[in-house]
């Protein structure tokens, strides 16, 4: 069972926590907080992943 990451409360450790989550990850889910949308998360983290990629991250975050 995975837990899902709180995108704009989450350590470094809970992003690692995402499976084929690296630094760069740690980097772009922290650089672009707060997070308010999903939108925001597609558009930010699709600058750096194609389509599919943010598509299989957003299954493993949640925006409180």
């Amino acid at each position: 069972v995975f837990i899902p990451v709180r995108l704009n409360t989450a350590t470094e450790a809970d992003i690692l926590s995402i499976p084929g989550a690296g630094k760069r990850m740690v980097r772009e889910f922290a650089e672009y907080r707060p997070w308010k949308t999903k939108e925001q998360f597609e558009k930010e983290i699709g600058k750096y992943v194609n389509a599919k990629e943010v598509a299989r991250l957003w299954r493993y975050v949640v925006i409180d």
